[in-house]
């Protein structure tokens, strides 16, 4: 019988999953389901809407992304797999509308799979969800940074319904310039007639409480935007993120009631922006919201959103895993392409009807090789007495080889010019392994982890 005070929790990245997967047998992919099925609990972030295409309407694609949805019937292939427990807070949740974030719910919860992240009103979605394992219970806080105002969930109010979507950690972003700088931005903006001070600021107005050395474009159509484009005089050329305030007590406040509620937490963190390129570190504000979760309660944190393994911290005894990466990469094979995304993506939108969705380009990420885009590592935590003991990495593949070429090893289709990668994960041979350890190791360096390679596997040094 397991002790209660030990834990094994499995931790698998993001899943844009779009085929069914349980006919396979190979022995590499039967052996991820076999890390799952050795946890008392196995974690995925879930980055679809799950529902039928006839039923469902797409919102209106402003943006260079994919209207990511698939069958209903692939929550049960997730839970067959192992899957105990999902995040569905990203900047996907509502590319079907309320419709979809309601499908997706209930397709994950009718499979028996636990969701959080996304729901009826603000309360639902920023609500743990917990799991009763023969371990104990575990809870699960998940949140998204990046997504547009109406698809941030909202609280019912006196007459008014609540509104349905994703629990939102808003930032706020300050450019940092020079002084030169700083005087040719103020004179562009007030010649522009586009300059907001802090003179601007104060009751009955809108938009962030600027600092007196601080001041803000508002572009056309954008007055009421809360806090973008604020510059500040300073040394030099930096980016300054920040935890809205609100949205950082209420998801702590969250935390702390699960830690009073569960015997291990953990929170999921989706962030699809960053201070400029995505590059190899976080955003200070994911860093920032990181800690204080620890610091009140938290066991395991997880961030995910740039399609990347990044490093791994442990602060105060608990680890942090900046980037999960994906786990199943198949938006290659998305089906249901709504006309707007064609638009946006630069199709002629005369020829609707001569369109398909296998058409290139469609989807983000997918234009060129990526080193990164197609492997993560499933992630063995364990706990005795809530400490940490152990840490593993479990490298996985999903079609290519873990090069700057990433090569395709495992392909579908016929087509020469844009062939498509099958995005299935399977446990890495040894020298894809390697390559996917030595990413964790040069990233997690930096936060003063140390990651080692045996076995075929990482491991993360804990110390005592």
């Amino acid at each position: 019988m397991t002790n209660p005070a030990d834990w094994s929790i499995a931790i698998a990245g993001e899943c844009m999953v779009t085929r069914p997967f349980s006919k396979h047998q190979e022995a590499e992919f039967l052996g991820v389901q076999q890390l799952f099925n050795e946890a008392d609990a196995t974690y995925a972030h879930l980055e679809m809407n799950l529902g039928d295409h006839r039923e469902l309407h797409p919102g209106r694609g402003d943006w260079f992304g994919s209207y990511m949805l698939a069958e209903a019937a692939l929550a049960p292939e997730l839970k067959w797999l192992g899957v105990d427990v999902m995040s569905t807070a990203n900047n996907h949740s509502l590319d079907f509308g309320e419709q979809g974030l309601s499908s997706t719910l209930a397709a994950c919860r009718g499979a028996g799979i636990a969701v959080a992240g996304s729901g009826q009103d603000l309360d639902d979605a920023r609500a743990p969800v917990y799991v009763e394992t023969p371990a104990g219970r575990m809870a699960l806080i998940s949140v998204s940074s990046g997504n547009r105002p109406h698809e941030w969930a909202g609280r019912p109010k006196e007459t008014m319904v609540g509104r349905p979507g994703i629990n939102p950690l808003r930032s706020e972003w300050t450019y940092h310039v020079p002084a030169e700088a700083a005087a040719r931005l103020r004179e562009s903006a007030e010649s522009l007639r586009i300059l907001r001070t802090s003179a601007q600021c104060g009751p009955g107005k809108t938009g962030r409480v600027l600092a007196e050395d601080e001041f803000q474009y508002t572009l056309p159509g954008g007055q009421s935007s809360a806090g973008e484009l604020v510059f500040k005089e300073s040394d030099g050329y930096r980016i300054e993120t920040r935890c809205h305030a609100g949205d950082l007590e209420g998801n702590l406040r969250s935390i702390r009631s699960a830690a009073n509620m569960a015997d291990v937490v953990m929170v999921a963190h989706h962030f699809n922006i960053s201070e400029g390129p995505r590059g190899d570190e976080p955003p200070a504000f994911v860093r920032e919201f990181a800690h204080r979760a620890i610091d009140e309660g938290a066991d395991i944190f997880v961030g995910h959103g740039w399609h990347k393994t990044l490093g791994v911290e442990i602060y105060r005894g608990k680890p942090i895993f900046y980037g999960l990466g994906n786990f199943f990469a198949q938006s290659e094979f998305l089906e249901h392409v709504p006309s707007d995304s064609y638009e946006t993506w630069g199709h002629d939108i005369d020829r609707i009807g001569t369109l398909t969705p296998d058409m290139w380009p469609l989807h983000p990420g997918l234009d060129g090789p990526s080193e990164t885009w197609w492997s993560s590592a499933i992630i063995k935590v364990h706990l005795s007495d809530g400490r940490l003991t152990d840490v593993t990495l479990h490298p996985v593949e999903m079609g290519r080889e873990v090069t700057k070429e990433a090569k395709i090893t495992r392909s579908t289709g016929k087509s020469v010019e844009h062939p498509l990668t099958e995005g299935r994960p399977m446990l890495a041979d040894q020298a894809n392994s390697e390559r996917v350890i030595e990413r964790f190791r040069t990233l997690s360096a930096e936060y003063g982890t140390t990651v080692e390679f045996e076995s075929g596997v990482g491991r993360v040094r804990v110390e005592d």
